[in-house]
């Protein structure tokens, strides 16, 4: 048995992290989009959905492996589901 490394093709493929790097490349992006200009806040409405629908999918995995919802993600996704008005689901 040989050490994960990038040559090897399961290096990197665990759905947990791939959807980590998701949250982490949409928070990026919604830094990004806080700083457009004014009048831009379609800019900001895409990126924040992009974040909502990364924290959402990033956090059922965790309930599915039974993996408890670290508090940053858990009060981020609240936030990101008050500010677009979406109530629904659970309270993570």
């Amino acid at each position: 048995m040989h050490a994960n490394t990038a040559a090897d093709p399961s290096f990197g493929c665990d759905p947990l992290s791939a959807l980590f790097e998701e949250v982490a490349s949409a928070r990026a992006a919604m830094t990004v989009a806080r700083r457009a200009p004014l009048g831009t806040s379609s800019v900001v409405d895409v990126a924040r959905t992009r974040l909502l629908v990364a924290l959402e999918a990033f956090t059922a995995e965790l309930d599915a492996r039974n993996l408890p919802v670290p508090y940053g993600i858990r009060d981020d996704l609240r936030i990101q589901r008050r500010t677009l008005g979406k109530f629904s689901g659970s309270s993570s």
